[in-house]
């Protein structure tokens, strides 16, 4: 299924885990993983291996993996990734 999905069409979509919990709205894709942030007041951001996507259907994009590996493993500083988009 990765290879089909239309990586630009995913930004602004919904992003869910495993067991359908919410990893926030698709903000940024790179060559390698998809950057999802999620919350309003206290914003959590994720970058996640595409290799991790399991499906996409057109409005949600769901990932192989559980909030809980999600927050172990692929939490994402915004802040370092503008500095490195500044230079």
């Amino acid at each position: 299924m990765n290879s089909d999905i239309d990586w630009p069409a995913i930004i602004k979509k919904e992003a869910r885990g495993l067991n359908g919990e919410d990893f926030g709205e698709v903000q940024k894709v790179s060559d390698s993983s998809v950057i999802t942030e999620k919350g309003i007041l206290d914003k959590v951001y994720f970058s996640i291996p595409k290799n991790l996507v399991k499906d996409y259907d057109g409005d949600t994009l769901m990932f192989k993996i559980t909030e809980e590996e999600a927050k172990n493993h692929f939490l994402h500083d915004p802040s370092f990734s503008s500095k490195e988009d500044s230079t």
